[in-house]
């Protein structure tokens, strides 16, 4: 194969993957407040004793909703591996994008030369 395609694919599928973790990492945020609050009543109920919680049927739902992502994870990661240089560009960028760049090796921050003395 070409190197030029090659670096073609790699570069798309990092560039896609990024975008994607990104906008995942956002929205999951999002998410978790939205289902924080929405949560924070039933366990206020709970606690002052007006509201009664299967806990049996919440690990119940835990456990089922695992092993569903466990079987279709693992068919997307069969997925992934078997596309060649875009699918595993794609998975890198996405995990960059997850983490976000400060966290990672690319990110190099500014560095002042000159310390400015507090009071001035």
């Amino acid at each position: 194969m070409d190197p030029t395609t090659l670096v073609l694919q790699a570069t798309g599928g990092f560039v896609v993957g990024g975008l994607i973790g990104y906008a995942l990492r956002k929205a999951a945020k999002w998410v978790l407040v939205a289902v924080g609050f929405m949560l924070l009543p039933v366990f206020g109920l709970w606690y002052l004793g007006l509201l009664s919680v299967n806990w049996e049927g919440v690990n119940e739902f835990v456990g089922r909703l695992v092993e569903w992502l466990g079987i279709n994870l693992s068919s997307t990661v069969t997925a992934i591996t078997t596309s060649g240089v875009f699918g595993i560009s794609t998975v890198v960028g996405f995990l960059m994008g997850l983490a976000g760049l400060r966290h990672t090796a690319l990110f190099i921050p500014r560095r002042r030369f000159v310390r400015r003395r507090v009071g001035e």
